[in-house]
């Protein structure tokens, strides 16, 4: 029987800069690590390797360990240096993205599918648990002491210590499942529900409703907010840009223009840095728009479509795609530095103390240095 503990505040405290604690990097979701926290580009040099088995979530880093969950329905802990396992524990959510999210000494991760449970991050030992009753295929938030979770129609609101119901926000009956994190600026919250073409903007105390923008389109990917400005893509293709406080439309891109059918769209989540937006298509190809004009700035093509979300640092953007390889190229240019075969990737890398970490779907997570 799981006995619910609550969390010492002092536990939630202690992350460090140079960790990769949210999917997305920060709760803005930019995926950017500037260069006073990485200089140097990372090389296509493989450090180490270790097969927890075939990975579709994102990895996260701190403590000196990488988490990461696999397919297998074990979440696993690695030595950062060496890839060593330290622990594991059997989650039992297979075949979705139970990327989690850490803070301070503490783990967040959905387990059996549909219940979000809190875990000491050194050891995996179970805190709490939170039973949602519906299906999360989203990585959770942690912003101080709340953890936000999307579910299929509902968007959650949790105490980080104890697991207690804060507030949730609930919206439609059935949907596609939503895969995208909530992001967080100030006292706000966006989120867009598998049940709805809207992106929600709500009170992160109370769960109000502040505006909400119809792109008549999934949305697939989390939204990126920085400045006075957010950003979100949909399931067929169109980028919009839209003013953080209001909802206001400032810009639109569209992947299909000029197209008779839809053949492209944006599966994961995009990056943000120096005012420049970056995403994978469905055809196969890495785009650079210009953030305050949502101009084509270059598009790199490869071999198979790309749902990874790209990550950026110091001025290279890191990659994979379905062609079975992990790229890095040129922020500027688009121009490939190096790409390096490790199977198709789904998910993001991480970025920690000097290591780029990628799953693959052949079963492989791999430490570029």
């Amino acid at each position: 029987m799981q006995v619910n503990r609550v969390i010492a505040a002092s536990l939630l405290q202690g992350s460090h800069t140079g960790d990769w604690p949210l999917s997305g990097y920060d709760p803005g979701h930019t995926s950017y690590v500037d260069a006073a926290v990485q200089a140097r580009p990372i090389q296509g040099k493989v450090s180490w390797t270790q097969r927890p088995g075939s990975l579709f979530s994102s990895p996260i880093a701190g403590q000196g360990l990488v988490y990461i969950a696999s397919t297998n329905g074990n979440l696993y802990a690695l030595r950062q240096d060496s890839g060593a396992i330290v622990w594991h524990v059997h989650i039992n959510s297979y075949l979705t993205d139970a990327t989690p999210a850490l803070e301070g000494k503490v783990l967040f991760v959905a387990e059996e599918g549909t219940t979000l449970a809190a875990l000491n991050a050194l050891t995996g030992e179970r805190y709490w648990v939170a039973p949602l009753s519906e299906k999360i295929q989203a990585p959770p938030l942690v912003v101080g002491s709340r953890v936000l979770v999307a579910s299929l129609t509902t968007l959650w609101s949790l105490d980080a210590t104890s697991g207690r119901l804060l507030w949730k926000y609930h919206y439609g009956a059935v949907g596609w499942p939503t895969t995208a994190a909530p992001t967080v600026a100030g006292t706000t919250v966006y989120f867009g529900a598998g049940s709805s073409t809207r992106l929600w903007a709500l009170n992160l105390l109370s769960g109000h409703v502040l505006w909400s923008f119809d792109t008549h389109d999934r949305i697939t990917g989390a939204a990126i907010v920085q400045g006075q400005m957010l950003y979100v893509a949909t399931w067929q293709g169109t980028i919009f840009a839209l003013a953080r406080a209001t909802g206001a439309l400032r810009w639109s891109y569209a992947l299909n223009r000029g197209q008779q059918s839809v053949v492209d769209g944006v599966g994961g989540s995009m990056a943000l840095a120096d005012n420049r937006l970056y995403a994978g298509d469905y055809r196969g190809a890495i785009i650079c728009l210009d953030a305050a004009s949502g101009k084509l700035e270059w598009r790199y093509a490869t071999g198979a479509q790309v749902l990874a979300t790209p990550i950026i640092a110091s001025a290279r953007v890191y990659i994979g795609s379905d062609d079975g390889h992990f790229y890095a190229l040129d922020m500027w240019t688009g121009r490939p530095a190096w790409r390096y075969a490790t199977g198709a990737v789904r998910a993001s890398a991480a970025l920690a103390a000097g290591l780029l970490y990628v799953g693959s779907l052949n079963g492989t997570l791999y430490a570029f240095s």
